[in-house]
């Protein structure tokens, strides 16, 4: 197969042997895939140095199976400059597509949501915690395990007044659940993610809740490594 330039980002990449890299690849067109860059590494290329996370690209490729071979790399458009805990969350954000995103599966939704909220985390004054719980949600729903936000498990329409327990096979209801399963949250917040605003300290506290427990499911039990490096960023600030 001999795919053209087409968007697509770097998620991770790895040195392999002397010159190259294996590339994790995150395309519009056909979703994850695994790259190998040969030379790219060599003093006759310059091509390493836009092959970084958070570098909008055009690649093309060719191959079958689960590794493809670099012919052709160009930046699309300047890189988004992270930094601090926003570099964390888009280490997180990548490590979440590596963990939940099969190979060869296109998402050209999610790839342009990934797309604006790294432009949104660049940004001096934006929330990184709001921009990461609005991304997860869209990456639910473009997986195919979006949230119930809007009505509970009867069909009545969430009440921002309400206390609801959220199962995360089921969705919002007002009473306990027989199993433990579960996790309290509030109808203001419910609503306040379905409409993707998370403007209060309380809100965005609790949409993390509810994002790690539906989210837990899919990622699995590995601990992701984004989380510690959060935790080690935060114990620094002390």
């Amino acid at each position: 197969m001999k795919v053209e330039l087409n968007p697509a980002f770097i998620l991770h990449r790895r040195l392999y042997r002397e010159t190259s890299l294996l590339l994790d690849v995150f395309s519009r067109n056909y979703g994850r895939i695994g790259v190998l860059a040969k030379g790219v590494r060599s003093n006759k290329s310059n091509k390493s140095e836009i092959l970084q996370p958070y570098q909008p690209l055009q690649l093309a490729w060719t191959g079958k199976g689960e590794l493809m071979t670099l012919t052709m790399a160009e930046a699309d458009k300047p890189a988004y400059v992270l930094k601090d805990k926003k570099l964390i969350a888009g280490f997180y954000l990548n490590e979440i597509i590596i963990r939940m995103l099969h190979q060869h599966e296109a998402h050209p939704e999610l790839f342009i949501a990934y797309d604006k909220t790294l432009d949104l985390l660049a940004r001096k004054n934006s929330d990184e915690q709001a921009v990461i719980r609005v991304f997860e949600k869209r990456f639910l729903e473009s997986i195919g395990y979006g949230l119930v936000l809007d009505h509970d498990v009867i069909g009545e329409k969430i009440k921002p007044d309400c206390d609801y327990y959220y199962q995360a096979n089921r969705g919002p209801m007002k009473n306990i659940p027989a199993k433990s399963d579960y996790i309290k949250i509030s109808g203001i917040t419910l609503l306040a993610i379905q409409n993707e605003k998370l403007d209060t300290t309380h809100i965005l506290q609790e949409a993390k809740l509810l994002m790690r427990y539906v989210m837990k499911s899919h990622i699995g039990t590995k601990p992701l490594f984004s989380r510690k490096l959060y935790k080690l960023y935060l114990e620094n600030l002390k």
